[in-house]
């Protein structure tokens, strides 16, 4: 399973009911954006962070995923 744009979002700043489009902007992401495979428009809740540096949705993600924050960071921050 890969992590989504809001998994790493939390892992940054906390879980919290609600998160900002500052929370995103702060730690190097977007709240909005587009699948690189089907030009689907997604959220972070719902954008997978791909290898290939765009991302992707949950139909398109494939093996191309990061199952895990520190996976994510590693190859981006």
């Amino acid at each position: 399973m890969s992590i989504t744009i809001l998994d790493y979002v939390a892992a940054k700043v906390g879980i919290k009911d609600r998160y900002t489009g500052n929370d995103h902007v702060t730690h190097g992401v977007n709240f909005i954006g587009g699948c690189e495979g089907c030009d689907a428009t997604i959220a972070s809740n719902n954008a997978y962070p791909s290898k290939t540096g765009y991302w992707r949705c949950a139909h398109c993600i494939g093996d191309s995923g990061y199952p895990t924050v520190a996976a994510f960071e590693a190859d981006n921050f």
